[in-house]
Order: C-alpha cells, then structure tokens, then sequence
C-alpha cells in the first residue's frame, strides 16, 4: 500500500510540474481548437498511465513494457485500416504476427510467475492491464498527432495532455491515506530531478517523434525499451533470471527490428 500512495503522490507531483512547465513556455501556440482530439488525449493519458502502473503492480515491468509496445503496433495497422482502408504490407503483417507471438510467450511468462522472486498473483489482470495501457498509447499518438495536424506546436500539445490525470492521481494521494509528507531541499531536488528526467524529457521527445513519424513507426521505434528493463531487473534482488521472459522480449523486439530494417532497406 505505502508504494501506491508513494506512487500516486509522484505522478501527482511530477505531471503537474510538467503541465505547469509547458503552459508557460507554450503560452500562444495552440494551434485550431479541436476537442475531439483534447478530450481522446486526455482520457487517453489518464487511462495508459493508470493501467500501466496498476499492471507494474502485478506482473514483471519486462513484461509489462513489451506486450504495452508490442500491442502498440499490431492496434496500429487495424485502426489504419479501418479508418483508411489500407491494407498492411507482407512484412508489416508478418511483423505483427510475430509480435503478438512474442506476447503469447510473455503471457504465459507472466501466468507462470516468470521473473519474480516469489511467483505473482493475478497475472492475467496484469496482462490486460499492459493490453489496455498499450491501447492508450497508440490513442495518445493519434490524437497528439491530430493536434500536430491542426498547427499545435510540441509544447501545446503537452501542456493540455495531463487535465485528467492531474486530479485522478490527487484524489488517489489524499484517498490514500499517506502520511504529512517531510519536505526537505533534497526531497525537492529529488522531484525535480526524477520529474526532468523520468517524465519531461522523454514526453517532450516522444512528442516530437509523434509529429514526424505515423503511430506505427512511434510504436516500432520504442522497442527497445523492454530490453533496458529486462536488464536493468537483473540488478534487482526482487526479480529473478527467466527465460521465458527473455525469449519473449527477444521475439517483440526481434520482429519489431525487421520492421525498422525493412523500411530502411
């Protein structure tokens, strides 16, 4: 319970810190209003972040950051299909069944109790949790992007993502019962530095990959995410070595690599 409250206060804390930074350096450049695609970006942000930490809470992060990406593209080519009617190349068909095998060895990872120490409970609510927050994140992508087309600059679209989330992770922190919180320099520095770090900088660089690539490639491009996270587990006393896990990352960002190659060839 402590690091669900810990949790909330922080995604509190360092969304609002983001939001605050991009309204002042944003100030007039918001492009043609278009709430469709505010409102799809704000439940969008607040449904990903929500679901992806609730999944963190229950399956191992590995898992959870590979079927998130690897979802991302499959959900891509569906949705462009739809709305579109383009039909997916061989090799982006091949690279989407080859990611959702990947997932299906990652599911049975994480139904396994692969990775952590002591085997998980309620791995298939994890799962589906990383399905739902993946689902998101080709939604935030979407709608960023349809901002993007409506002349907002990088720095509009961010400062106008986090209206939902902002309150949500409040009422999370004051429903949760934390104690007065001690402030003190170095837990300010601390916010500040992981708020930088961990959330500006890379929503302020997903951002710009957004306006100039399509949803699919953004979700491509991130394929490498779940391999630092396997490694960095390693360093990690709660989780333990699983090779299951590592064969089904191995073969998200596998195909997910061809995909990259194939476009460049």
């Amino acid at each position: 319970m402590a690091d669900s409250r810990a949790l909330a206060f922080f995604v509190f804390v360092s969304f609002t810190l983001t939001a605050v930074f991009f309204l002042l350096l944003s100030r007039r450049s918001v492009g043609q209003k278009a709430w469709g695609p505010i409102i799809l970006l704000n439940a969008s942000t607040a449904l990903t972040f929500l679901t992806f930490f609730y999944a963190l809470k229950l399956i191992e992060p590995a898992i959870v950051g590979a079927v998130d990406i690897g979802i991302g593209p499959v959900l891509a080519v569906i949705l462009t299909f739809v709305m579109t009617g383009e039909r997916p190349s061989l090799i982006r068909a091949v690279v989407c069944i080859g990611v959702l095998a990947g997932c299906g060895i990652l599911a049975l990872a994480a139904v396994s109790g692969s990775g952590f120490a002591s085997i998980g409970e309620n791995a298939w609510l994890g799962l589906a949790a990383s399905v739902v927050a993946g689902v998101g994140a080709v939604l935030i992508t979407m709608a960023s992007k349809a901002l993007l087309n409506r002349g907002w600059k990088f720095e509009s679209v961010l400062a106008h993502r986090f209206y939902l989330i902002i309150p949500i992770s409040l009422v999370m922190t004051l429903g949760s019962g934390l104690p007065a919180i001690e402030w003190s320099v170095y837990l300010v520095a601390a916010l500040l530095a992981v708020t930088m770090i961990g959330v500006l900088a890379p929503l302020y660089l997903l951002q710009v990959g957004i306006g100039r690539c399509d949803a699919y490639t953004v979700m491509v491009t991130m394929a490498a995410l779940p391999v630092l996270t396997f490694i960095i587990e390693g360093f990690s006393p709660l989780y333990a070595w699983s090779w299951l896990t590592a064969a089904g990352i191995g073969v998200v960002t596998l195909f997910l690599l061809i995909d990259v190659i194939a476009k460049r060839s």
